[in-house]
């Protein structure tokens, strides 16, 4: 029988791999919980969207066409 080995070169490939994903993810989630917060004055921006339309400005574009 013979024995499946692994090279040498694909283990560090491996190992230099597994390092960058663990950093990657240190990363992201550092800079996640260090991301500033929204200025003053923006909650006054965020106002929630009228869901109704108007009609009268769809009918308007009806007799456009």
């Amino acid at each position: 029988m013979k024995k499946n080995k692994m090279g040498r070169d694909t283990i560090l490939l491996l190992v230099l791999t597994l390092i960058t994903i663990g950093c990657w993810i240190g990363f992201e989630v550092y800079r996640a919980y260090n991301t500033p917060k929204l200025p003053e004055g923006v909650e006054r921006h965020l106002v929630p969207l009228d869901p109704s339309l108007d009609k009268k400005t769809l009918e308007i574009l009806t007799t456009k066409k």
